[in-house]
């Protein structure tokens, strides 16, 4: 959770993982991310980056480009509008959310799963798109997920979560087994929450128990 430009590589140099997190973009964090990421860079230490928001904004866009330069993260995270966009292709995000003309289906499954599998050999990294099915691809592999719940886009957080779940897995673990694991996980947690709870509210504190009752 460090933001401060003036603290972030010390507190890097103690992690074992790095997560780098678009979601609320500050002057402050802009200026932060980068320091971290060169330090973690410098120490072999994994990052995942969450592009939200890179679908809909010139600068969330520009910025997630100049990391990935500085320094390739070992996961890039986000929906399909995101990665599209990420990946020089047309995309129809609403917002921070894909658009309904970027979902996965049986007709572009195939085409997409192309197109990732030579972003991720291009730029040597492992690709976690979430949605509805997530995709996980990497240069020589490819996984789907289709566990979870339409309640775990009913409250805020879900994805920026699914992310953190993800640097903790990195810690320990290659980046795709991290991001298969933890989207089949989190997922397993949603199904078991929806059971335990009677709206959002209730939800959201069974999605927590339920996870940590995974573990």
């Amino acid at each position: 959770m460090a933001e401060h430009p003036a603290e972030v590589a010390e507190i890097t140099r103690s992690s074992h993982a790095l997560a780098l997190n678009l979601g609320n973009i500050t002057d402050a964090r802009m200026k932060s991310m980068p320091e971290s990421l060169k330090t973690a860079a410098s120490l072999h230490i994994p990052v995942m980056l969450d592009l939200v928001g890179t679908a809909c904004s010139n600068l969330r866009y520009e910025f997630a480009q100049n990391l990935m330069n500085i320094h390739m993260p070992e996961l890039l995270k986000g929906n399909m509008s995101e990665l599209l966009a990420m990946s020089g292709q047309t995309a129809h995000a609403i917002g921070i959310d894909a658009g309904v003309q970027d979902v996965l289906t049986d007709a572009n499954r195939s085409h997409l799963k192309e197109l990732f599998q030579e972003k991720a050999s291009r730029w040597n990294t492992t690709l976690l798109i979430t949605g509805k099915e997530d995709m996980i691809v990497s240069a020589n592999k490819c996984e789907f997920i289709t566990n979870g719940t339409p309640a775990m886009s009913q409250i805020t957080g879900t994805g920026c979560m699914l992310g953190m779940i993800c640097a903790t897995y990195l810690a320990v673990t290659d980046p795709f087994t991290a991001a298969v694991s933890a989207a089949r996980e989190f997922g397993t947690a949603g199904e078991r929450a929806e059971k335990n709870s009677s709206g959002p509210g209730s939800f959201q504190t069974e999605l927590f128990d339920q996870f940590y009752n995974l573990l």
